[in-house]
Order: C-alpha cells, then sequence, then structure tokens
C-alpha cells in the first residue's frame, strides 16, 4: 500500500465519522493558484466530503502548486502534498 492509499483510507475514514457527527469535516486549503482554479477545486472538495476554507492556520490537508514531489506532515498533523496527489486522493475518494 502506497502512502497515498493510506492518507486516502484515513481521509475517507474521517468523512464517514463527521457524516456520523462524531468529528468535525477534515479541512482543506488551496495555495498558489488563480481564484478560478480555486473555485473549481473547492466545488469538487465540497462534493467529497471535505471543508475547503480560504484562510486557516492549521488544515487538515495543504494542498500547494510547488515542484517538491514529497508529502509532508508537520507538527500541527497537517498534510500537505501537491496537485497531482490531490488529484490521486480524489479519484480514491470517488470510486
Amino acid at each position: 500500500m502506497t502512502i497515498l492509499e493510506r492518507i486516502s483510507e484515513e481521509i475517507e475514514e474521517k468523512i464517514a465519522k463527521a457524516s456520523a457527527g462524531k468529528i468535525v469535516r477534515p479541512s482543506l486549503l488551496f495555495c498558489g493558484c488563480n481564484p478560478q482554479v480555486k473555485k473549481y477545486m473547492h466545488k469538487r472538495a465540497k462534493r467529497l466530503g471535505l471543508k475547503p476554507t480560504y484562510s486557516i492556520k492549521h488544515p487538515t490537508i495543504k494542498v500547494e502548486l510547488k515542484n517538491n514531489r514529497k508529502i509532508e506532515t508537520d507538527k500541527y498533523k497537517t498534510i500537505s502534498m501537491d496537485y497531482e496527489h490531490f488529484e490521486f486522493i480524489c479519484r480514491y475518494l470517488d470510486s
């Protein structure tokens, strides 16, 4: 199992718990894209059950335009990834 599959499963579990009212929906922050792309990505994230935000200090997931292909987790448990990794997670949650 790859790191992305594991993260996707964790997010899927969090979304299921949030829909049951046990926890809050996972928050999502997009960085480094133009407003039209951000608007489209927010609609897509809402359909998946995530809570997109325009400004938050410590989101669950932070998606950014960057050349670094690493998936990083900081001390606040924020998962930073690039758009291609987020696309994989979207396809995983859609299926």
